[in-house]
């Protein structure tokens, strides 16, 4: 069964797909396209529930204006005196761990002229519907109407022939999700003229410098704790961009000192944050740690493994399999290395986010020319690991939802 969760009317979801259908394309950037999402920005902010959880917040300013427009700028200028255009129908598949993703998703293609088509698992959190509903309070404003056209967010189980007919008709289809998902939906037939973005699981991991960590002052220290919290726990660790690897860069004596004053912070800053998980969660974690130890993946399981912070030392002859424990809560392979460039020895093509601290930009620079082929596709700071960009997993997204004209 199909349930519309968006646009709000009266219509059936045959009709509304038709509308959407024959509503057509708009110009990449269209006003009205910048207005909505910063009309949105202004609803989410004034929302409560809504303003106090941080992956919203950070949707709201990525949707204000102020950033969209320059978003156009750096997309015409990229143009030039090039033509682009949108595609047509997007459609997007959303995953179940990260509620925020869809919304990148959507408006990303939006931007770019779609009519877009988005299919959310019936497992959303229950913000989503509180999100929804924003949503649909801003599109009933008159004004937005051929946003309201152009849009059908949707509901349904595994369901191949609902998946099919929507395949069928689309210009882009957008995968989010797990291995298995992915498989599965790859599996549908789509468009002939189609193309398509797959986003599947990925791995990512943090490396901090120890003696730059050594040197920070306190409050720095407490900085760099609460931008770290901010990518690990943020979607309780399930993110696959929040890190679960964390590699120290210098001597062992330097990380050795560097790792206690840094994972005391964090644990001070969980603190602050009233940061509890339930006996389950410390439960997943023992277990896992546990299978890490059996599979050879860990040689040390550090003290107090089932609280908010559990920490595993990666073992020097682990293989790549290690990634397949994912557990989140906070549960974080470690390991040490003398020279950051010995970093890329460890990458794997799942590898998505590496993000940093302490260290220069021409050091970070000869690391991204060294790496394995297709590992890693961002290196960002400590803190910025969740922060969503156009350009994601290797991707230009602006560029791979819209379709460039020759004219000679």
């Amino acid at each position: 069964m199909i349930s519309v969760l968006l646009p709000a009317n009266s219509l059936s979801y045959a009709s509304q797909l038709d509308r959407l259908m024959e509503s057509g394309a708009l110009p990449p950037f269209d006003p009205l396209v910048i207005e909505f999402l910063d009309a949105v920005s202004k609803s989410v902010l004034l929302d409560n529930v809504m303003r106090s959880l941080p992956e919203m917040a950070a949707v709201a300013h990525w949707m204000r204006k102020a950033h969209t427009v320059e978003l156009r700028d750096a997309f015409e200028k990229n143009c030039g005196d090039r033509i682009w255009l949108a595609r047509g129908v997007a459609l997007h598949f959303a995953p179940a761990n990260v509620d925020s993703i869809f919304l990148y998703s959507w408006f990303i293609s939006m931007l770019a002229g779609n009519a877009n088509i988005v299919r959310l698992s019936a497992r959303s959190r229950e913000q989503v519907g509180v999100l929804l509903a924003r949503l649909n309070f801003v599109l009933e404003l008159e004004r937005f109407k051929p946003i309201v056209d152009r849009s059908l967010i949707l509901s349904y189980d595994r369901d191949d022939a609902i998946t099919r007919q929507l395949s069928g008709i689309c210009q882009v289809r957008v995968l989010w999700g797990g291995d298995e998902s992915v498989r599965h939906l790859r599996a549908v037939p789509l468009n002939p003229l189609a193309n398509e973005i797959v986003f599947a699981n990925r791995f990512s991991l943090a490396v901090l410098n120890a003696g730059e960590i050594l040197r920070l002052e306190k409050d720095a220290l407490e900085n760099l704790a609460v931008r770290f919290c901010n990518d690990a726990y943020g979607f309780d660790q399930m993110a696959c961009s929040s890190p679960r690897l964390v590699v120290w860069v210098g001597s062992t004596s330097s990380c050795d000192s560097a790792q206690e004053l840094f994972w005391h912070e964090v644990t001070n800053e969980l603190t602050r944050r009233g940061q509890q998980y339930p006996e389950i969660v410390g439960l997943n974690k023992y277990v896992s740690a546990c299978v890490a130890a059996g599979n050879g993946f860990t040689d040390k399981i550090y003290s107090d493994v089932t609280g908010p912070v559990s920490r595993m030392r990666l073992a020097k002859d682990a293989n790549s399999d290690f990634r397949q424990v994912e557990c989140g809560g906070g549960l974080f392979f470690e390991t040490e290395i003398d020279e950051l460039i010995q970093i890329a020895s460890l990458l794997t093509e799942r590898d998505q986010t590496v993000s940093y601290c302490g260290f220069q930009k021409n050091e970070l620079r000869q690391l991204a020319l060294s790496l394995p082929a297709r590992a890693v596709d961002r290196i960002v700071p400590i803190g910025a690991a969740l922060n969503f960009s156009t350009v994601w997993d290797g991707y230009n997204l602006l560029q791979c939802f819209s379709r460039e004209v020759d004219l000679q």
